[in-house]
């Protein structure tokens, strides 16, 4: 079941058809007005890396899996390919966003280096916040990237230069992220356990396990740390990859119950409805 299509419903060539750009090139520029346009409201999986920085706008809520991260001005995303996404309300804030695919350096870099940013891969850091002057150093290569965008020989190395920024930007996150606390670290440690083992293992003695503690010390964490225990963080991803799998594929809910590794549809149907108060295919037709 694991090798079910996936991709009825693709926000990279949706986003690009609303927009009347060709599906054929490998890369996207999108803005407030085209999420405004698409009005996507539900959780979806996304088929290219992205990258967007917001300029200005309200704090803004945006779930990936077990992970709540909040948009604010000056914040820098990064998403890559299967990753479970949903914006909470309507998205209003002034932003830059590119979407591409691998296909794009094709003919020069090697793309294997973009699997090796864990900005990019679930359970990675999705959401930082950059100082004024890298908001600014953004502003100007995606400006290139606009005035140049007809030129395909010049786009691919403007979209690495944008790399590299979001590459250094994350080496300064990550040396301040030493400094925070045993108990952030652990519950960040355990989140990004989820999305690599939620389909084969379930249980929170596993996670425990994997973190060398035990698992009524990783729930005390976790509750005074999210305020969400860790089979609560755990339902929370399983159950947005159900809601995305129900939205962008035709899989059936037996399919997707057994993609989502459990065995009894029954069981999953009414641990759905008890998480999200109806049933799958009542989600479904939404």
């Amino acid at each position: 079941m694991k090798n079910q299509n996936l991709n009825k419903f693709n926000i990279y060539e949706h986003l690009k058809e609303l927009r009347a750009h060709s599906l054929s090139t490998p890369y996207f520029l999108a803005n407030q007005d085209t999420y405004k346009q698409a009005s996507i409201n539900f959780p979806f999986r996304t088929f290219a890396y992205g990258i967007g920085i917001t300029y200005s706008g309200k704090r803004r809520p945006f779930q990936i899996g077990s992970m709540k991260y909040y948009t604010d001005t000056g914040s820098l995303v990064t998403i890559g390919p299967g990753i479970v996404c949903q914006w909470k309300g309507e998205y209003q804030a002034v932003h830059d966003t590119i979407y591409f695919t691998e296909e794009l350096f094709k003919d020069g870099l090697k793309p294997s280096f973009l699997k090796e940013m864990s900005c990019f891969n679930a359970g990675g850091n999705h959401v930082i916040n950059i100082s004024n002057q890298n908001v600014e150093n953004f502003k100007v290569l995606f400006q290139s990237l606009k005035d140049l965008s007809d030129n395909d020989d010049l786009v691919p190395g403007i979209i690495y230069s944008i790399l590299m920024l979001v590459k250094r930007c994350h080496r300064i996150d990550d040396s301040q992220f030493r400094n925070t606390s045993q108990k952030e670290k652990l519950t960040s440690d355990f989140k990004k356990l989820i999305p690599v083992y939620f389909q084969e293992n379930k249980e929170v003695a596993f996670y425990a396990d994997k973190l060398n503690i035990s698992p009524k010390y990783l729930s005390e964490v976790l509750l005074s740390e999210t305020g969400n225990t860790a089979k609560s963080l755990i339902l929370q991803h399983i159950f947005l990859e159900a809601k995305s799998l129900l939205r962008q594929t035709s899989m059936t809910v037996q399919e997707i119950c057994f993609w989502l590794g459990y065995d009894d549809t029954s069981y999953f149907t009414k641990a759905f409805k008890k998480h999200e108060g109806m049933t799958p295919l009542s989600y479904r037709k939404l």
